[in-house]
């Protein structure tokens, strides 16, 4: 292999990885404010059927991420960087939500649509198409989901 290649692939591997953590500082700045918020949840009472602004904030950044990557990227290095994403928010989330101590039927129900909201998101991220699947595969979060929430998601 050329040398000039394994430099270029070195750099792309590294500014790639870069994105990744960009992208997970980035959760992890929305994950530190989410205990608050959560208390919130359990304070007032929640007729808002839109996910929190938690939720917006979070996946209106990884939408921005994608469209800008999908415009300068190559689709196979797009598709490689939010594999990575996806399997950090799926992890992250999933650890963060659990240590949620929520009280009232109101602060499960917006649990409940964040996490709809955020896993739309997650699932209609470029990171399958490399595997050839069309349909994702459930990760942490999804389980989180339907462990938590048997019958509202049955819904």
């Amino acid at each position: 292999m050329p040398l000039y290649y394994q430099d270029y692939k070195v750099h792309r591997d590294e500014i790639h990885a870069k994105l990744v953590q960009i992208m997970k500082e980035r959760l992890l700045v929305h994950l530190r404010a989410l205990p608050q918020i959560a208390e919130n949840w359990n304070k007032t009472e929640d007729t808002d059927p839109q996910p929190s602004q938690f939720a917006r904030a979070l996946t209106k950044e990884v939408g921005v991420l994608q469209r800008v990557l999908s415009r300068t990227l190559l689709e196979e290095d797009v598709i490689e960087i939010f594999r990575q994403v996806t399997e950090i928010f799926h992890s992250q989330l999933t650890e963060a939500f659990s240590k949620l101590d929520l009280n009232t039927p109101q602060a499960k129900k917006r649990l409940f649509r964040d996490i709809q909201h955020i896993l739309a998101c997650i699932h209609a991220l470029p990171a399958l198409k490399l595997s050839g699947e069309s349909i994702p595969k459930p990760g942490k979060l999804d389980d989180f989901l339907a462990q938590r929430f048997q019958s509202e998601a049955g819904q």
